[in-house]
């Protein structure tokens, strides 16, 4: 009854907190209609706007501020705010993977600034050629591009929220390898400049950035003591939308709520006043995601939640109808997110075969089959669209630099020109005609070799790109081609661990003692193990298994190449126990077992010997 009277508090309290939730923006929209506004003070809204539209994921209402200081920014000459607006449109695009619209808006940025020679234009075109390069996976140029201008950007008091977001940039960079000494440092220093500009939103993400930095050491450690700082900075993050209302758009807030939930789902003891506060917020997000767009996950997400809280309570017909909704849900959005899809279908599945529904368990193990191979699909087509836009990215700089020389050697052969004609001027003055004649004709041959030696240099240059262009046409069929080899490894094996438990099924059935339900529910754990690694699998090297086999000196049961892969991978005894759920007791003696049918001593580790391989 508590609980109960406590979440209609809550969504009392959400419900009447939400209109202060626009106050900050229709404030800021009445005073563009304003006749004494200043120029100045019009481009500052346009700018919070957008950040605020583009952040809360509402594209189509950011790209109509942008439009609207574009035209004040041509009509008032104004280049810096001209470039500020076309950035926030590459953004967005870049928001939305549309990565072939991105370099015209870079190219035309970069007229702008050689126009105008602008320091703002120029920092914030840098800005827009960093985000695209971080975009396409370039991280150690996105790295060395972003700690070029950072001094500058340093040096610019006005810029303090750019250069807030150049270190949160980095954190991400960093948190991305898994270096959480520099996730933390970056992360840290995006906080200070967040609040030194007033701006909530990125405030609160960097606060739920500094709260993935310290989840590192409690993955590492396991200890409760250090998960307290990551709660504390999840609860800053969400205390934000309370303590500034208007400030924190309900997106950034409802992602800072799914974090909290998350950390404290990790919890190993749940107390009623956890469970209360992972209840809260979950209705919370619900409320909270009616008014913005594209929240299907978020929602689905939230939904998941209240489905396994109310599986803790073995209340499997509310557990089933939040995942059904969630499933309905996530089918509203276009194209679907695949990733939660899967957790839900996943856990639909899980439900059915639970309750002995063992016809809708199917049917939702075949839409999680259905689904992986969808965003399999989805994901290589995002990385052969990213791949493209790195060739043309590549290609169009190659151009340049081609263009550049090319002009700086027309300026050489200018000024030469211009030296030999004064000099045959001259001469001509003290000479007499006939070595004048004698002298022009000197330069007409001359110049008449020196345009076929240039028309030949440019004949050579133009085989040269022609062969680096097919080149980096083989290495993408090439890299294509190892990701389709790597995703039939990962499948074949699946097939033989399914060929093989239908043979054990159908010798088994005989013994009328057989558990069915305890059958399907260890066959759901294998399907979910799959799952885990079936991404992973593929990054390995394509003959990864027959490489390993090759090399040892007895042969290798399934079982054990399911171990290599893990190795490899950099998994430690505890990860790989708890992914099988066998003792790590097993592990070590799986371990000491391969190294003798490698023909290795006991001083040399595994993993050392598998990177050699690859290596040779």
């Amino acid at each position: 009854m508590k609980l109960k009277y406590s979440l209609l508090y809550c969504i009392l309290f959400i419900c009447t907190l939400y209109p202060a939730q626009n106050t900050l923006v229709n404030g800021l929209k009445s005073q563009l209609n304003k006749d004494h506004i200043s120029t100045a003070e019009k481009f500052r809204i346009y700018n919070e706007l957008t950040e605020y539209y583009r952040v809360s994921d509402q594209y189509a209402t950011a790209e109509k501020y942008v439009q609207q200081q574009l035209e004040l920014a041509k009509k008032e000459q104004n280049y810096a705010e001209e470039v500020k607006a076309l950035t926030q449109k590459g953004i967005i695009k870049l928001n939305q993977s549309d990565y072939n619209k991105i370099p015209p808006i870079i190219d035309l940025a970069n007229e702008i600034v050689q126009k105008s020679n602008n320091k703002t234009a120029e920092l914030y075109a840098s800005y827009l050629n960093i985000s695209y390069r971080n975009a396409l996976g370039e991280l150690e140029n996105t790295i060395k591009l972003t700690q070029k201008i950072l001094p500058i950007v340093e040096k610019q008091p006005s810029e303090i929220l750019l250069n807030a977001k150049l270190n949160y940039l980095l954190y991400g960079i960093y948190t991305e390898w898994n270096d959480a000494e520099n996730a933390t440092k970056y992360a840290k220093k995006s906080i200070e400049l967040a609040e030194k500009a007033g701006n909530k939103n990125l405030l609160s993400s960097t606060y739920s950035a500094l709260a993935v930095c310290y989840s590192f050491q409690y993955e590492k450690s396991g200890n409760l003591q250090d998960l307290k700082p990551v709660i504390k900075m999840c609860k800053k993050a969400v205390g934000l939308y309370y303590q500034f209302p208007g400030h924190v758009s309900a997106h950034v807030h409802a992602m800072a709520l799914l974090n909290l939930i998350n950390y404290y789902l990790g919890y190993p003891v749940m107390t009623p006043e956890i469970r209360e506060e992972i209840q809260n917020n979950a209705h919370e997000i619900l409320t909270l995601t009616q008014h913005t767009t594209l929240n299907q996950s978020m929602q689905a997400g939230a939904l998941g939640v209240l489905s396994s809280l109310a599986s803790r309570d073995r209340n499997d017909a509310l557990s089933e109808q939040y995942l059904l909704k969630a499933e309905q849900i996530l089918l509203t959005q276009q194209p679907v997110y695949y990733r939660v899809m899967i957790n839900v279908v996943k856990n639909l599945a899980e439900l059915y075969a639970k309750q002995k529904n063992y016809q809708k368990a199917y049917e939702y193990e075949t839409k999680v089959t259905e689904y992986s191979n969808l965003l399999f699909d989805e994901s290589q087509a995002e990385t052969s669209k990213r791949l493209e836009a790195q060739y043309q990215s590549q290609k169009k700089e190659s151009e340049l630099r081609s263009l550049t020389e090319k002009t700086a050697s027309l300026k050489k052969e200018k000024l030469l020109y211009i030296g030999l004609g004064i000099i045959g001027l001259i001469g001509a003055f003290f000479m007499f005609r006939s070595y004048h004649f004698k002298l022009r004709y000197s330069i007409e041959r001359e110049n008449k070799l020196d345009t076929e030696k240039h028309e030949a240099e440019m004949q050579i240059k133009l085989q040269e790109e022609e062969q680096a262009r097919l080149k980096a046409e083989q290495e993408l069929l090439t890299l294509q081609q190892q990701k389709l080899q790597s995703e039939v490894l990962a499948s074949h094996l699946h097939i033989q661990h399914k060929n093989k438990v239908l043979q054990q099924l159908q010798t088994r059935l005989s013994d009328t003692d057989i558990n069915i339900h305890q059958v399907v529910k260890g066959e759901n754990r294998v399907d979910n193990d799959f799952e885990k690694i079936r991404f992973t699998i593929q990054e390995l090297h394509p003959d990864f298994f027959k490489s390993i086999s090759e090399k040892a000196q007895q042969k290798l049961t399934p079982l054990d190449l399911k171990y290599c892969a893990y190795i490899y991978l950099g998994m430690d005894t505890k990860q790989i126990a708890n992914l099988l759920n066998v003792e790590p007791k097993s592990v070590r003696m799986t371990k000491y077992r391969l190294k003798k049918k490698f023909g290795l001593d006991e001083n040399t580790a595994l993993e050392s010997f598998f990177q050699g391989v690859f290596s040779e």
